[in-house]
């Protein structure tokens, strides 16, 4: 049962020291050319300011003014990380992640690396990790004492019988 939950925070300081050095728009920038690919500054401030705006949505259900970067922070990094070999720049004006950047990506995300498939949206990603803590707080209750349970049974229904009718519109037209 702990082994999932062991395994992501095993290398957890380690992961968080590497955050730190990468700072914020830095493992914004990584993070974006590693799951989407190579783009160009504009679409990386793009692709930010969407990630920023869903991951507040799904945690607070409602929008917020975004984060958008600004091309005077973003476009220093960029070459910042050009020079650090980090990223290239190709040709056609997009940035691409190179082997050390990949390496660094592995190192901060670990086993979620991979996991968000490049053809996947953030938003089936918000999906599966918020079921994968559903799933954790199922686990929990049928370790509990049934007595413990017993006063919350009004409520477990009513999210049982929620949870039924999410299942059951998935098969309506």
């Amino acid at each position: 049962m702990w082994n999932p939950w062991k395994n992501l925070h095993e290398n957890f300081h380690e992961r968080i020291k590497e955050m730190q050095k990468s700072r914020g728009l830095r493992i914004w920038i990584l993070h974006i050319l590693d799951e989407h690919g190579p783009k160009n500054g504009v679409e990386i401030m793009d692709a930010i300011e969407t990630h920023i705006e869903t991951l507040h949505l799904f945690k607070h259900g409602k929008h917020r003014n975004s984060k958008r970067p600004s091309p005077g922070s973003t476009y220093p990094m960029l070459k910042k990380m050009v020079n650090e070999n980090l990223i290239i720049k190709r040709e056609d004006g997009r940035y691409e992640l190179t082997q050390k950047s990949q390496e660094i990506v592995y190192k901060i995300f670990g086993h979620l690396h991979g996991r968000y498939n490049r053809n996947m949206d953030i938003g089936a990603f918000a999906i599966e990790n918020a079921l994968t803590e559903i799933d954790g707080y199922v686990t929990n209750f049928e370790n509990i004492k049934k007595k413990k349970l017993v006063p919350h049974e009004e409520l477990i229904g009513n999210l049982s019988e929620r949870l039924k009718n999410i299942q059951d519109s998935l098969h309506e037209q």
